[in-house]
């Protein structure tokens, strides 16, 4: 029997993605699994979101795990991951690209139909890679050709909107407060304003962050890493972090902070 692996990351798009997945299953008399991954540096709101969703939408729901925290990560590579050059970008591929090929190579069979949340408008990379609703990847560490299905790949914003009102879609209190998902603050694609209204809403995610980045330069053996945000400024994230976390308007910056989240413009999307 057919499986569909529908891989949801706690945002608008997957969430979408998976009820339209769901219904398809349910007429053809499919199997379906949620699969989620625990980048291990998203907010414990979207993790609780997701099991939340998961029970709503009456289906398994599996949890990957890379091998390390993204604490011990950057002790190993000790530095803020980017999006280029490739090499720079070891939180996409530890994070996520790995136990992704580990889950397939256990439980993807032939016939199997992978769905992913992905909409062209999120960002040029998209655009540029995918150009089908429906497609087939291949994963080399787990050997296997897979069908994919992007059912939202041509979606806009409005569009979303209203499926997510018509399908009775449960609201992440995540979306609400910074407009994403807030499964991975890995920082590889972020923008200044993207992590500073996270770090408005969350602000034990900043205390967070502060301690990765000293934790980045313990391990350093020489010179200072920025997130690409501060990359020209060079100034490291602890010490911009404390100017905002310490400033008198840091209470109300949430209001102050106008921002309507994207996916990492690199996209991590597997």
């Amino acid at each position: 029997m057919v499986t569909v692996h529908c891989f949801f990351s706690g945002g608008r798009d997957s969430a979408v993605a998976c009820v339209i997945a769901k219904k398809v299953a349910d007429v053809r008399g499919w199997n379906m699994r949620l699969v989620h991954i625990d980048t291990t540096i998203g907010l414990e709101e979207t993790e609780k979101y997701v099991r939340e969703y998961a029970r709503w939408l009456g289906v398994e729901l599996i949890v990957l795990h890379p091998e390390y925290t993204f604490e011990e990560y950057v002790a190993k590579y000790p530095y803020w991951p980017h999006i280029y050059p490739p090499w720079a970008r070891w939180c996409y591929h530890k994070l996520k690209r790995r136990p992704t090929e580990k889950y397939l190579k256990q439980n993807y069979r032939d016939g199997d139909i992978i769905v992913l949340g992905i909409r062209g408008d999120e960002s040029w990379h998209r655009r540029r890679k995918h150009t089908s609703v429906f497609d087939e990847k291949y994963y080399s560490e787990a050997k296997v050709r897979a069908k994919i299905w992007l059912p939202l790949l041509f979606a806009d914003d409005e569009t979303l909107d209203k499926l997510i009102k018509m399908l009775g879609i449960p609201v992440s209190p995540v979306w609400q407060k910074i407009g994403m998902s807030g499964e991975c603050f890995c920082l590889a694609g972020s923008t200044e304003q993207s992590v500073k209204r996270a770090v408005c809403a969350y602000p034990e995610l900043g205390i967070r962050l502060m301690r990765i980045d000293d934790i980045i330069h313990e391990h350093r053996r020489k010179g200072e890493s920025y997130p690409i945000f501060l990359k020209n400024k060079k100034k490291r994230l602890k010490e911009w972090l404390q100017e905002i976390m310490n400033s008198p308007e840091f209470a109300t910056c949430l209001d102050n902070v106008k921002y309507r989240g994207k996916s990492c413009q690199g996209s991590c999307m597997l």
